[in-house]
């Protein structure tokens, strides 16, 4: 099973791991590219969406990792509607 792990960038460019991963199954079994957005919560008025950046396979060197570069945003208002 492939596992998408997400990083942010920090201000010194070097990468933030987030500490959060999810299966290639809650994207769709599609790795997310760049330009692509994911929904990282579903609760309340207010949602977050993580804009993909940028992404890596096997970063750590071995199994199916993919590691996602993301910056985390609040939804727009139409992006809700969607939901």
């Amino acid at each position: 099973m492939t596992v998408l792990c997400l990083y942010g960038r920090e201000s010194h460019g070097h990468f933030e791991d987030l500490q959060h991963e999810m299966g290639l199954e809650e994207c769709g079994g599609l790795g997310p590219a760049p330009g692509d957005f994911i929904s990282a919560s579903r609760a309340g008025a207010s949602r977050t969406v993580w804009d993909v950046k940028a992404r890596y396979f096997k970063p750590k060197g071995f199994g199916d990792y993919m590691a996602l570069i993301v910056e985390k945003r609040d939804a727009r208002p139409d992006e809700i509607d969607r939901f």
